[in-house]
């Protein structure tokens, strides 16, 4: 094993890209987030087919976060293929091929002005563009009422939670060298105030509240709590960090503490400190970045995890995009006293390629903990099934086999030692988009899951369409569910019925509207979402 690490440690460092890509980049804005798809809005998706993959900024890189099932003129209903947190409103990327007889000097102003010079890589230009859209408006952000109520047949008293929401970014306030980040929300249940009053952080969630100061392009520093591109995996640290570039080279140090694990306040007993070499290379569209850290984690000041952690990206060719993180743990207890070792504690690895215009490959692995969310709004069948898909290998790909019809498949296995067997999914859809005579863009989906809680065998449809003038947008879904409990062989079938709906009003102003009712033979269980945002 140590070798077999040694040698993907040093193919990643030496690793020479001899690709290139030449695309436009579209720019478009998460809108809402069910509890089965997330809908991203473009100004126009021209160029965007049902199967692509799109994208966030981290830093100098790309991340692969959604794929596009189905879509209408302006909007996209996509399938996470990633673990971020993507926020409403989130910045979202979608990679568009240019055709061949286009130059980039051909391309739209705002294209252009993101790719200056062809020996940009493509993460460069999205760089840029996204910097032109900050720098028009000097602060971004916004600010929203969620409202989530639930109530059912069963006797159970229905509920009904609240969540206020605050997202901001501005950068080099008034022209100077300062910026600040933050996405910061407040929850609680209607009635249970005291849970509040008892322990404050039991509703506030900081997720990001930071401010940077660039000394110059090369050097800065930030203070507060954020992720680091560089080492993203190891998620959200309260304190300094600092960053110093010299040519494709990056190092920087960090200092401060873990956010605690049961409220996600600040908790300094979870002491933290390390530092890391970046090396990034793009030019001439190709791109790539490899991390190596060094960190100590501490509770209460006593040394509780030390860890190498390893991050790679890259495009090795054309249309081809890598991620890779490793975590080498260097210390361990045994029987109360402390020990060297090296274990590979945690390895992803992901890959993405799309063969032709029409036909897109992807792969990943994933032998991670499971990571803790406090925000995410999901059902309970919805956790099962991303517990049982976050461990394993995972495959898929899509075919467009025509300009308006794309089939999809994703398959995955995972074989956890603390599972008696394992568990395996498939999932397949075929997406027909502008269907003639209503205009509107169709999913029909089917998943089968095998694991030690449930077998479930599950086939939905979903109908999205956008009103003239991008303004209003609708949805419609339905999902019939067979779940086989293995204990006792008993089916429970269940019918659930979804509907959405956005609307944007006075500018800046948003409403949406998500209901989701769950029907069994004889409980049914109903979801009501609203979300009303204030953008500026």
């Amino acid at each position: 094993m140590k070798r077999i690490v040694s040698i993907l440690f040093i193919l990643f460092l030496l690793i020479e890209l001899k690709g290139q890509t030449v695309s436009e980049t579209l720019i478009g804005k998460v809108s809402f987030i069910s509890s089965q798809n997330v809908y991203v809005k473009f100004k126009s998706t021209s160029g965007i087919s049902a199967g692509d993959t799109l994208f966030i900024s981290a830093g100098d890189k790309l991340l692969p976060v959604l794929v596009v099932n189905s879509l209408s003129s302006f909007s996209c209903l996509c399938r996470s293929i990633s673990d971020q947190i993507i926020p409403v409103d989130h910045i979202i990327i979608a990679r568009v091929r240019m055709p061949e007889s286009k130059s980039p000097s051909a391309a739209p102003a705002a294209v252009a002005l993101a790719a200056s010079s062809v020996k940009q890589s493509v993460t460069d230009s999205v760089n840029q563009q996204t910097k032109r859209i900050q720098n028009t408006h000097s602060v971004q952000g916004s600010i929203s009422l969620h409202s989530y109520s639930d109530f059912s047949n069963t006797g159970v008293p229905s509920s009904q939670r609240f969540r206020y929401t605050l997202s901001l970014k501005a950068s080099n306030i008034s022209g100077s060298k300062f910026s600040i980040e933050s996405y910061i929300s407040f929850r609680h249940k209607a009635g249970e105030w005291q849970e509040v009053s008892n322990d404050i952080f039991s509703a506030l969630k900081i997720y990001n509240l930071a401010v940077r100061y660039d000394f110059n392009k090369s050097t800065s520093l930030s203070i507060g709590r954020r992720i680091n591109p560089r080492i993203s995996s190891m998620g959200t640290m309260d304190g300094i960090q600092f960053e110093k570039s010299i040519n494709k080279f990056s190092f920087g140090l960090l200092a401060g503490s873990r956010p605690d694990y049961q409220n996600y306040s600040v908790n300094f007993s979870l002491f933290q400190y390390g530092a890391y070499l970046a090396v990034t290379t793009g030019k001439e569209g190709k791109n790539s970045e490899s991390s190596l850290a060094y960190v100590e984690q501490t509770n209460n000041f006593k040394t509780d995890r030390r860890f190498l952690y390893f991050q790679h990206s890259n495009t090795f060719i054309k249309n081809l995009y890598f991620l890779g993180t490793m975590e080498l743990d260097l210390y361990k207890l045994e029987n109360d006293i402390p020990k060297s070792t090296i274990d590979l504690t945690g390895t992803y690895l992901s890959l993405s390629y799309r063969l032709t215009r029409k036909i897109s490959l992807s792969g990943s692995y994933d032998a991670r903990k499971n990571v803790m969310y406090y925000e995410t709004y999901k059902t309970y069948v919805d956790r099962i099934l991303e517990n049982e898909l976050r461990q394993g290998y995972r495959i898929y790909g899509n075919w467009r086999f025509a300009n308006n019809m794309v089939i999809g498949l994703q398959s995955g296995y995972r074989f956890l030692k603390s599972d008696p067997h394992p568990s395996k999914n498939f999932y397949g859809y075929f997406t027909y988009t502008h269907v003639p005579g209503i205009n509107m863009s169709a999913t029909v989906s089917a998943t089968y899951l095998e694991s030690n809680f449930v077998n479930s065998k599950i086939a939905g449809l979903n109908l999205l369409k956008d009103f003239p003038g991008g303004k209003i947008q609708a949805g419609l879904g339905y999902h019939y569910v067979n779940n086989t409990l293995p204990e006792s062989k008993s089916d429970v079938i269940q019918h659930i019925g979804e509907f959405n709906l956005y609307w944007q009003f006075a500018g800046k102003m948003s409403l949406s509207v998500n209901y989701e009712g769950t029907f069994e033979a004889v409980n049914s269980y109903n979801r009501i979402y609203l979300q009303l945002r204030r953008r500026f």
